[in-house]
């Protein structure tokens, strides 16, 4: 299914300083969902409004994801069940993340784990296949973000950077961001402020870069949207409807060049 959703004007601005998209059906092989524990939530389906919504639940090993099979096969990839990370692409989306756990975070990654295979937990590293990602957790009340990535094995991560005005953890306010694999193992991030209204502008240069990261065709097919607990440690407080690690996008695009 094409990630667009009617109603706002996003890719006008967001790609406006920062390059031309072409956006793309990037659920070729089809998509899943999976989850564990008490609690979470794995949607994709536009309900309840969101076009994805994971939630890890409340207990500890708690999970769910939203994936998606083969990511844009003839643009970045030269066949399924792959991702050539020699190719230049951008992943964009608007939405919410909110984190009440100091033991929680949410991912967004390249190389994820499967339909039959649980997320990796938040104590744990976020890859275990070659690929790249951004992770969000809370950091002094904060939500932070860091680049992940693996090439032969996990590489080690940038360190956690407070988006532009922050956004606390009992706060609804919106974010917008990219995700850029360059092509040649460097990848991007880019972030602007957070708002309580989706008006936000993509700044032309990226808060965090992570080198290193793959440059070959060598990711697996799995493009994952996850929020992960702790494995043996149940949250360490939740928010209004049990929110623990929460991400509700309203709008996203993968692009390419």
């Amino acid at each position: 299914m094409p990630l667009t959703k009617a109603g706002f004007n996003f890719d006008a601005y967001l790609f406006n300083t920062i390059g031309k998209t072409r956006a793309t059906n990037f659920g070729y092989g089809g998509t899943y969902t999976r989850t564990s524990g008490t609690n979470p939530i794995a949607s994709n389906t536009n309900s309840p409004r969101f076009l994805i919504y994971t939630d890890s639940g409340t207990s500890a090993g708690g999970h769910g994801k939203v994936g998606y099979y083969d990511p844009i096969v003839t643009d970045i990839s030269s066949g399924a069940s792959s991702i050539d990370f020699s190719k230049k692409f951008r992943f964009s989306c608007l939405g919410q993340i909110v984190i009440n756990s100091t033991n929680s975070a949410v991912r967004i990654v390249f190389s994820g784990t499967g339909n039959t295979t649980d997320a990796p937990m938040a104590n744990s590293n976020g890859l275990t296949a070659n690929g790249i990602g951004v992770e969000f957790a809370l950091q002094s009340s904060i939500v932070q973000a860091r680049l992940i990535g693996f090439n032969t094995s996990y590489l080690t991560p940038t360190s956690y950077t407070t988006l532009a005005n922050g956004m606390s953890d009992s706060t609804t306010k919106h974010t917008a961001f990219v995700l850029e694999n360059v092509g040649d193992g460097n990848v991007n991030f880019y972030a602007p402020n957070s708002s309580t209204v989706g008006d936000l502008i993509i700044p032309t240069n990226p808060i965090l870069t992570l080198s290193g990261c793959p440059t070959t065709n060598t990711g697996n097919r799995f493009f994952e949207f996850q929020s992960v607990n702790n494995s043996t440690v149940a949250p360490t407080s939740t928010g209004v409807n049990n929110t623990v690690a929460r991400m509700q996008l309203h709008n996203a695009m993968l692009s390419i060049g």
